[in-house]
């Protein structure tokens, strides 16, 4: 944040008797705005800051397709972008009517900066994280709050004190570009350069299945209802029990979208017993009749907002540098698929077959390879009389930290080589409890380095994508790299992907950086004096690469050369901190900050 836009908060919340206030950042979400926890004393209030430059400018009220192009994304699909006034006009619209939309307690909107009642911390997805049995009741409770919604007049022209906005239909034109996200974004980087004749079918597949949303009346969609975006407020009574925030983007739409969107979560799963209930329960509450048309303009409805979804992901990730959003991507593509299942959208799920198949086609990995052959003569005294695999970090053995996370990742089957000590390593490996499956590939007459030993485990393995991991690679994380790294694989375009490390974030390397890496994710080997990654010693493969290669001592370097040559290398940067234990101190100093990760 810049220091002007800093003077600008500080003189608004002194002017709005906020200025003693203690101020703390609260998480954000995808979009540009920025919000701010105030405290002061007993009083507690919600900075909103909304800089008026950050977006496209929105769609004026009577602007036709042409200058709506010429405007840009937002008006074409019909958002508030930077306009403040759509948030200030919609909550005073909604608490009206008695929903808990947070009231204005004040508001600049010249500089884009709105002080808001704070609705607390109890996020429908926090209380589910403690009490996942208050699912039902909370659904049902959110359920009935869109019905109420929908059931509410609401006139298009808003205005709240000198603040004034129209709420627009979500137009044939909005649902189209929308819906392009996916094409502009998601199918250009699983499957490839899309044609203009395919786009042209697209197109014309979803005007067609747009034509079910006229079977119903429009209501208000406030279009980003959802458990992240809700409040459980139990000391309210009825609709109000719900507390509505991110709505500025709302137009009339068809009654399902909210629906959807609270449904077909992409951030967490609604255990799929309640869900027809709960659809019974919207129709019945918001006076619609639950027949064949309403579930196909549900269908339609939800599989045109996630195929916008599938593209946002895509492109917060690319061009916004927020991977995060990568690891959604499975939970959206699998509601995607089952929306597209239903009739309505029969020409969509053609189309998917032919121009996307990596939506359908994309082979689960199931099996890894771990390097644990090594004599590990770095990590003397340590290896004396053990193999590398086999020292302890934290009071456990260097492979079973690998071999642990495999498992949890669904890795179902690990091919471990051994030569160093194999006898007790393979002792070790027996011992062990739960999964994955162990089989061993012998090197014992031979040490072959890691291209020969692949090739050597190669009938072991199968012929699907694979993890190769070493096992001296270990690594903080809040949630699992591997899992992460399996959801970015793209079998169509890739033939191996690398995760990563930030040069700067690891312990245990002594060199200059392994790789350089574009913003497609394709890599280099380092060019000059040093690159910004870290091989973090775990890589996806095509089995398939090593065939032709002799059985003989040789790295597997020679195998990444010709993939980089192709530009099918890839890279995942990974969120954690990465560590190499390759001698005595670096495994104390590992251990020590293992522990303080707990």
């Amino acid at each position: 944040m810049s220091s002007d836009r800093e003077n600008e908060i500080v003189g608004f919340l002194k002017t709005k008797g906020w200025g003693a206030a203690r101020r703390d950042p609260v998480p954000g979400d995808a979009s540009t705005r920025r919000y701010e926890r105030l405290t002061m004393g007993l009083e507690k209030a919600v900075l909103m800051d909304a800089p008026l430059a950050a977006e496209g400018p929105a769609c004026p009220v009577d602007a036709g397709k042409g200058k709506r192009r010429d405007l840009g994304y937002n008006a074409m699909a019909r958002l508030a972008g930077p306009d403040p006034a759509a948030f200030v006009c919609l909550a005073r619209e909604l608490t009206r009517r008695g929903f808990s939309a947070p009231r204005i307690l004040a508001a600049d909107l010249e500089i884009g900066l709105i002080l808001l009642e704070d609705l607390g911390d109890d996020l429908f997805a926090k209380v589910l994280q403690k009490h996942p049995e208050k699912e039902q009741e909370l659904y049902s409770n959110a359920v009935s709050c869109l019905a109420a919604i929908y059931r509410s007049s609401f006139n298009p022209e808003m205005v709240h004190q000198n603040a004034q906005w129209t709420v627009q239909d979500y137009d044939p034109m909005a649902l189209q570009v929308e819906a392009d996200l996916f094409l502009d974004w998601h199918a250009p980087e699983f499957d490839g350069p899309i044609n203009d004749d395919a786009k042209a079918e697209w197109t014309a597949a979803w005007q067609s299945a747009f034509q079910y949303l006229d079977a119903h009346a429009p209501g208000l969609a406030l279009r980003d209802f959802h458990a992240e975006n809700i409040f459980h407020l139990p000391e309210r009574d009825g609709p109000a029990n719900v507390g509505l925030i991110d709505f500025q983007d709302a137009l009339f739409a068809h009654p399902s979208y909210d629906l959807a969107s609270l449904l077909e979560d992409a951030r967490r799963d609604v255990d799929p017993r309640i869900v027809p209930n709960l659809i019974t329960q919207f129709c019945h509450e918001a006076g619609i009749e639950e027949d064949e048309k309403f579930h196909a303009a549900y269908a339609v409805q939800a599989a045109q907002r996630n195929a916008k979804i599938l593209g946002i992901f895509v492109r917060l990730a690319r061009r916004d540098g927020k991977q995060k959003y990568l690891k959604l991507i499975p939970r959206v593509a699998a509601h995607f698929l089952n929306d597209i299942s239903h009739p309505a959208l029969a020409d969509i799920k053609d189309w998917i077959a032919t121009h996307a198949p990596s939506l359908v086609t994309d082979t689960p990995i199931k099996t890894a390879m771990v390097m644990a052959a090594g004599h590990g003569t770095r990590m003397r005294p340590l290896t004396d009389n053990t193999c590398k695999a086999l020292v302890e970090v934290g009071g456990k053995a260097l492979i079973d930290h690998m071999l642990d996370r495999l498992h949890e990742a669904g890795i179902t089957k690990a091919v471990v080589n051994v030569h160093a000590f194999a006898d007790q390593l393979e002792a070790h490996l027996n011992s062990r409890v739960g999964g994955p499956e162990i089989i061993i590939s012998d090197e014992r007459e031979e040490l072959l380095e890691t291209g020969g030993g692949l090739i050597k485990a190669l009938p072991l393995l199968g012929r699907a994508p694979i993890l190769i991991c070493n096992i001296d690679a270990v690594w903080t994380e809040d949630r699992s790299e591997l899992e992460t790294l399996i959801s970015v694989w793209n079998a169509q375009k890739m033939d191996e992907l690398f995760l990563l490390a930030g040069l700067d974030e690891t312990l245990g390397y002594a060199g200059a950086g392994d790789f350089n890496m574009d913003v497609r994710m394709n890599l280099s080997r380092r060019d000059g004096d040093h690159a910004p990654y870290v091989y973090a010693g775990v890589q996806i493969m095509k089995p398939e690469l090593a065939k032709g290669y002799k059985l003989e001592k040789f790295s597997r370097n020679k195998i990444w050369d010709e993939s980089l040559k192709r530009q099918k290398a890839y890279g995942h940067v990974m969120q954690g901190f990465w560590m190499h234990v390759g001698d005595p101190n670096t495994r104390d100093e590992a251990e020590a900050i293992l522990k303080e990760h707990g």
